[in-house]
């Protein structure tokens, strides 16, 4: 529950559950507003789910809120600009204050830690900065033909993306704080994709580990170690369409196919005529598929399961990235496949088209 009450030229906004004395003070004001501009107010907890505690309707461009001190950290989100930036509480630091730009980007001043992420963000947009312009000389290259010049300009990249890595390591090992947990976080998507995410969370000390982005970051890192040391899948349960739960392990199969797609996803929908017909060819020798949508709505849901003739077992908690067992798995992009053994064993990973099929048969023994 929630409730927005005015001041003046600003909103007020408190969570009912919380008490307004010995809050902290979070507000600002965003330039250019318009006048269904909002800031939502997003709390994180140690599984790495977002929750809204709260959002507030710009008046005048400008807003105030109040987050209970039981929080570590929040998001502040800006609906128009679609801008997020976290905001880090720390002792003895009470108000919190939020500045945006006419673009909407977006800085909040409030504390050392804070200071912290302000400087890491704008290093960050250095690096950013100069890769964009090495980028645009090697496309200009590559249009040109030339060779050289391409080869010279990722060399160039490269080296900028071994520098910004070795800034953020410095930055991870010498600062052991919430700001540290928070820049691996922020990363986890990426990182699970470039197959860096274990190494980055070494980086992190025990008081980092300790707070609410570090205790998400760490859990994920040691689900996806537990599962390239053991190459077991990890058991899970969600529900099908119908409401029933479906456990992995509880699927008896020679063979499982655990796919991990959404209706929005072209690739995902694009390879569902090659895994249609392979498991229409094998399923009678043992062959079982376990769809996992990242879907947000259960009506795209469903009709894309009926449109394609999707004839196997699904299940979603309909959170879209947020997807418990995608991120118990650490899943970073869709469509991503993983073959079981019957002892769900990790067999293979991401195959398509024909190279699916011949590593369900050589698994089946055809």
């Amino acid at each position: 529950m929630m409730k927005n009450v005015t001041m003046g030229a600003v909103a007020l906004c408190v969570c009912a559950a919380c008490t307004v004395s010995g809050n902290y003070s979070v507000k600002g004001t965003v330039q250019g507003a318009g006048d269904e501009a909002q800031v939502e107010l997003t709390g994180l907890n140690a599984a790495g789910e977002d929750s809204l505690l709260t959002s507030c309707k710009l008046l005048n461009g400008a807003f105030e809120a109040e987050v209970a001190k039981t929080n570590d950290m929040i998001y502040l989100d800006l609906t128009e600009s679609k801008k997020r930036v976290p905001v880090f509480f720390e002792a003895g630091v009470n108000s919190y204050v939020l500045n945006a730009d006419a673009e909407g980007n977006p800085t909040v001043k409030g504390g050392k830690l804070q200071d912290l992420w302000n400087a890491y963000s704008t290093q960050n947009a250095y690096f950013q900065s100069q890769k964009d312009s090495v980028e645009a000389i090697y496309r200009q290259a590559a249009k040109d033909d030339d060779l050289f010049a391409k080869m010279h300009e990722r060399a160039i990249y490269e080296d900028l993306v071994k520098a910004q890595e070795s800034f953020e390591d410095s930055l991870l090992k010498q600062n052991d704080n919430i700001v540290s947990a928070a820049i691996v976080w922020r990363r986890a998507k990426e990182l699970v994709g470039k197959r860096m995410l274990i190494d980055k969370v070494k980086l992190l000390g025990q008081n980092a580990l300790q707070t609410t982005p570090g205790k998400a970051v760490k859990l994920l890192a040691d689900n996806i170690d537990r599962m390239e040391k053991e190459n077991i899948a990890p058991d899970f349960t969600q529900n099908d369409p119908e409401g029933n739960p479906v456990s992995l392990y509880g699927i008896k199969a020679k063979v499982k196919v655990l796919d991990f797609w959404a209706s929005w996803c072209g690739p995902c929908r694009a390879e569902t005529p090659n895994v249609r017909r392979v498991y229409e060819k094998y399923k009678d020798a043992g062959l079982e598929i376990i769809s996992v949508s990242l879907d947000t709505k259960k009506e795209n849901w469903l009709q894309a399961i009926e449109k394609d003739q999707m004839n196997w077992i699904h299940t979603s908690d309909l959170k879209g990235w947020s997807n418990a067992v995608a991120k118990r798995y650490g899943i970073s992009s869709v469509p991503s496949i993983l073959l079981l053994d019957e002892n769900n064993r990790i067999i293979a990973r991401n195959l398509r088209g024909e190279a699916l099929e011949e590593a369900i048969k050589k698994a089946l023994g055809k």
